[in-house]
């Protein structure tokens, strides 16, 4: 081999080299600055006061998981992301990182500290800004929320606390354990559930909305074309404007709804141990289907038509067309009370 060539090899190895180093110090560079932001965005003390800010996605997604304290979610005009407030006195860890599209905000606390108690006063104080457009994904187990102008979609879920909801748009799913919910001017599909709370909605507007409760009330003014409501050990109180499809459930509690039957509108409705009070507009057209079993008792304020009882057994029934019977109208207790009127 030549001398001339055995230089050139040299050169090329030590550039080859010299290449690979400066590569590697870039790499441990990306990697302790990456190192450094989720020990920066993770890892707090308990009682901090924070304040951070992440950028966001104008409709990307943003999940919650919050333990124990209180959260206020806001939309704004910003595509960022922000928490501020304080953390409780039994937080472990706090998580707040972007991953694509999604904004990750988690509050872990201390789970060998017993004795926690979802409403004192050592939570997490939190407010959280987000996008007008994101998707909410909320999941709490010892926390009050409070959510507003958020405008994709919202899938809130707390075990112990209560939630208050106003001004949210899209697919809206909303459930409460040992909690009450209180909604105002909530537009979209509609799906609210609770037990052992009550459940209030009011000037919303909906294609489709759901109310589900046990152990809780039901107090509803909707404009919703199809409207279900279902309640163990609670009343149902609906006001509602035009009507295509209505289901009513209830056991062990009253129904009382008014609302306007639109032309081949359906109502359905059954009770085990309650009454049904149902007020239509004056014009109602509609086929009406009545029965009541085991001593059930059946009142009609629309028509002349009476009710007929069983020759033998507590039964009664009512069938009658009303003004042309355009719509349906179908009810049925056991040992409570119907009754059909107009508004």
């Amino acid at each position: 081999m030549s001398i001339g060539l055995h230089k050139n090899l040299s050169v090329k190895k030590r550039y080859h080299i010299a290449l690979a180093n400066v590569f590697k110090g870039i790499k441990m560079k990306q990697l302790f600055f990456s190192v450094g932001f989720c020990l920066l965005s993770s890892f707090t003390f308990a009682g901090e006061k924070i304040d951070q800010t992440l950028k966001a996605d104008g409709n990307g997604y943003v999940q919650i998981e919050h333990l124990g304290g209180y959260a206020n979610i806001t939309g704004w005009s910003k595509n960022e992301v922000r928490v501020a407030g304080e953390l409780g006195d039994r937080t472990e860890k706090f998580i707040f990182e972007r991953d694509g599209n999604e904004v990750i905000i988690k509050v872990k606390v201390n789970s060998k500290r017993n004795g926690w108690n979802w409403n004192s006063e050592d939570g997490d104080d939190l407010e959280i800004y987000v996008p007008f457009g994101s998707h909410i994904n909320y999941n709490s187990t010892n926390a009050n929320v409070e959510v507003t102008e958020v405008r994709g979609s919202a899938d809130i879920d707390t075990v112990n606390g209560n939630i208050d909801v106003s001004n949210l748009a899209g697919r809206l799913r909303i459930e409460a354990v040992n909690g009450d919910i209180e909604a105002n001017s909530l537009t979209g599909n509609i799906k609210i559930q609770t037990v052992n709370g009550d459940i209030q909605d009011r000037d919303s507007a909906a294609s489709e909305a759901t109310y589900e409760s046990v152990n809780g009330d039901i107090n509803v003014r909707l404009d919703a074309a199809e409207v279900k409501a279902e309640t163990v050990n609670g009343d149902i109180e609906l006001t509602l404007a035009k009507v295509e499809h209505l289901n009513l459930n209830t056991v062990n509690g009253s129904v009382e709804a008014s609302l306007e039957l639109v032309p081949q509108g359906d109502v359905r409705a059954t009770s085990v141990g309650g009454s049904i009070s149902l007020n239509f507009q004056a014009d109602i057209s509609a086929r009406f289907d009545l029965q009541g079993h085991a001593g059930g008792r059946i009142i009609n304020k629309i028509s002349s038509d009476k009710e007929h009882k069983a020759k033998y057994g507590p039964s009664r029934w009512l069938e009658f067309s009303h003004n042309g019977g355009n719509g349906q109208v179908k009810v049925s207790t056991v040992s409570g009370r119907i009754k059909v009127d107009k508004k």
